[in-house]
Formats: structure tokens, sequence, C-alpha cells
């Protein structure tokens, strides 16, 4: 008697997951378009502000404890590292292509596997050492793209060391929400993470306030919205499924940021991009293989 092969489950997270990268592509795509209008602390502050009301809301459906002043202290150090990764991500996304500037982000996943080794002590690999170099090969090649044929354009240098810099603080905050991951509930990490960046960022927009117009108003609704939504859907599928598989959705977003690009601004991504994309994410691939022992 033959016996029929096992069903698959049905994939959900992965495509919940794939969901919510679209909808931080998306995001950024809107903030890209509202650069030009708007200083960068301006649409950081908007950013959260117009995500506070939906964390607020999700906090009220979630129900969770009240937060302890530990928790509260360790979430005070983490909205400063995600003002430093927001701003200095969205002035990338104001001076270079939507393409490249993803790309670059890609990067954190390399700067994780240091950090941690540095803060949390995790062993790391001689294997996951060479793929740290291969990645940094990728963004060099990248950069190389910009600055060769004998123009230098510091605008676009500038843009590229803002994500390389966004990509460093976003790996600093991921190791810190490992670690809070494990104790706190998810209402209270989103609204904090909304709260506090936007308290710590109010200062500095309201020295380049400009009151947005109708249009720019709907865009930072929607840019809030989007933020919220995606890194719900990320949460909620990190939480049913392997995070190995999942973070391979998260280089769907160079796809989607290339689409977005082209259809909203024109852009093109040169071949330098796609090449040192490729070994970014060869290099982000071969880390998460060597830590999920596959």
């Amino acid at each position: 008697m033959t016996t029929r092969p096992s069903k698959s489950p049905v994939p959900m997270p992965f495509l919940v997951g794939a969901f919510g990268v679209f909808l931080l592509a998306l995001m950024d795509a809107l903030i890209k378009s509202v650069a030009a209008a708007h200083a960068t602390p301006q649409i950081v502050f908007m950013r959260f502000a117009c995500g506070l009301p939906w964390a607020i809301l999700a906090l009220a459906v979630l129900r969770p404890p009240m937060p302890g002043r530990e928790m509260v202290r360790a979430h005070l150090f983490r909205g400063a590292l995600v003002v430093l990764t927001a701003g200095l991500f969205f002035y990338a996304l104001a001076k270079l292509e939507l393409a490249e500037a993803i790309t670059l982000a890609f990067l954190s996943p390399l700067f994780l596997a240091a950090l941690a080794a540095l803060i949390l002590k995790e062993a790391i690999s001689p294997a996951v050492m060479i793929a740290i170099v291969v990645g940094f090969i990728g963004m060099a090649i990248i950069v190389a793209g910009k600055v060769g044929g004998g123009v230098f354009d510091l605008t676009r240098i500038l843009g590229i060391a803002a994500a390389i810099l966004s990509a460093f603080f976003y790996a600093a905050n991921l190791v810190l929400l490992r670690q809070r991951a494990q104790t706190d509930a998810l209402g209270l990490i989103v609204l904090f993470q909304n709260l506090f960046p936007m308290l710590m960022i109010a200062p500095f927009a309201y020295m380049v306030w400009e009151t947005p117009d109708p249009r720019s108003w709907v865009l930072f609704a929607g840019i809030g919205l989007l933020g919220l939504a995606g890194h719900l859907c990320m949460a909620w599928a990190f939480a049913r499924a392997n995070a190995g598989p999942l973070g391979v959705l998260e280089y769907s977003a160079l796809i989607w940021g290339s689409a977005l690009g082209y259809l909203a601004f024109g852009e093109v991504p040169s071949w330098t991009t796609w090449a040192g994309a490729a070994l970014i994410i060869a290099a982000c691939l071969a880390v998460a293989r060597r830590q999920t022992g596959r």
C-alpha cells in the first residue's frame, strides 16, 4: 500500500511576510516623494507621528501589561537608535536611487553578525567572516560605480555614507530588539518604537518645519500606516515560521524598489548596483545559512 506524500502546510507566514516587505518598500517610495519638499528631520517626525495613532490602536487591541522602568530605559535607547537609523536612511532615499538605497540597507545582516559577536558574545565562524568581507566588496562595487568616470558627486557619496551608517545602526537596534523581544510585549514594542523616536526628533523637526500641503499630509499618513502595517506583518510572520527562510524575503525589497523607482521616478539601476547587490545578497544568505545550521 502506497502512502500519499504529506501536503506542505499553507505558506501563510511567507505570504504575509512578503506582503510586509512590499508595504515597507512602498513606504520608502512615499518617503522619497516627499523628500524634495521637506527636510529629513520633519519627515522622520511625521513618519512616527502618523504611525503613533495606529500604534495606540494596536496597543488597545493587544492589551499588554504595564511596562517597568527597566523596559522603558531600554526602549529609550532603542528610540535613539531608531532615530539615527530612520534619519540616515531617509536622507539616503532623498539622494540616491530607490533600489540603490535599499541595496545598501541589505548590509545590516552583515553588521548584525559582527555586532552579535561583539555584544552578545555569539561565535562567528571563518565562513561568516568571509561572507562579511564579500558583502563589503559588493558595497565597494556600488560606491565605485558612483565615483568612477572622473566625476565626483559629493551628494551621492554622502547619500551612500548615510545608507551604510543607517544599516549599521539598524543592526545595533536589532541586537537590542533580540534581547527585548524575549520578554517585552509586542504592543509595547510597537508603541515605544513610534513614541520615543517622535519625541526625540521633535525639536529638530520644529527648527526646519514647513507646513505640509494637502498632498503631503496624505503621503505622511500613508507613510505612517504603511510603516506600522509592514512591521506588524513581519512580526506576525516571524512569530509563525523560522527566521532563516523568512529572512530571504527581505531581498524581494530590491525587486519592489527597482519597480517603484522606475514607475514613480524613472530610475534605472546601473550594472554596478546590480553586481554589488548580488554580492551583498549572497553574503547575507551565506550568513543566514551558517547561523541556522543549514
